[in-house]
């Protein structure tokens, strides 16, 4: 029987691949520059609580590394395989499985976002009044929901990781294994995340913030 895991990056896969084969011209370069966009908006929101809290190598590893850069297909390729030798890295597979999700989520969202803003009389443009005109008739307010909350779960989770000594040393121990199961990337980004999450001041207190900034985001973009 397929793990949770399994079925997270299959479904990831799939996902990405429809993306890639968008018929629309000029379709990818669009989906760029409104993840770019969303990117920096985050990070304008969240400036005053990253300055409190030496929080700006996690927002940076949240906005850039992970939203921005990250390269899945070591995982998608063979999501079986993948499944079946993560534990070599981590002992709980479940931080994978949330990255996973919300990765399928936010390209859910971006990829019908960037339809509505070509749609739009705008040609694509990105203003607030047309990011907001396209947020409203996506709608998936649901899916948004259900994202900040796997956001703030995956924090916990790792943070779980990063402030244990024993669990930390464990993990820079399995660099070796990654590497040779071929998940080099994937260690180099939870190790990313781990080294961010590590420097970040009160942490919790950081993430709970943000968390309740994000929902009056998303009530005010609904308004």
């Amino acid at each position: 029987m397929a793990s949770e895991l399994e079925h997270a990056l299959r479904a990831l896969g799939e996902q990405r691949a429809e993306i890639a084969a968008h018929a629309t011209p000029g379709f990818g370069d669009r989906l760029g520059a409104l993840r770019q966009w969303q990117a920096a908006r985050i990070r304008a929101i969240h400036r005053a609580t990253a300055d409190l809290h030496d929080g700006e190598p996690l927002m940076d590893f949240l906005t850039r590394r992970f939203y921005l850069e990250v390269d899945w297909s070591e995982l998608t390729a063979r999501p079986d395989k993948i499944a079946a030798r993560i534990h070599r890295i981590l002992s709980d597979d479940r931080p994978l499985v949330v990255s996973a999700r919300l990765q399928h989520s936010a390209d859910t969202l971006d990829a019908r976002m960037t339809e509505a803003l070509m749609a739009g009389y705008d040609g694509g443009a990105i203003t607030p009044a047309a990011y907001v005109r396209a947020f409203r008739q996506v709608g998936q307010i649901e899916l948004r929901r259900q994202q900040i909350h796997w956001l703030e779960q995956l924090v916990e989770l790792l943070a779980g990781y990063a402030h244990n000594r024993s669990a930390y040393w464990a993990f820079k121990l399995a660099g070796g294994p990654a590497r040779a199961f071929g998940m080099g990337r994937t260690y180099r980004l939870l190790a990313d995340g781990f080294a961010a999450m590590r420097v970040t001041r009160d942490l919790p207190g950081a993430t709970k913030t943000a968390v309740t900034d994000q929902q009056r985001l998303l009530q005010r973009l609904l308004a």
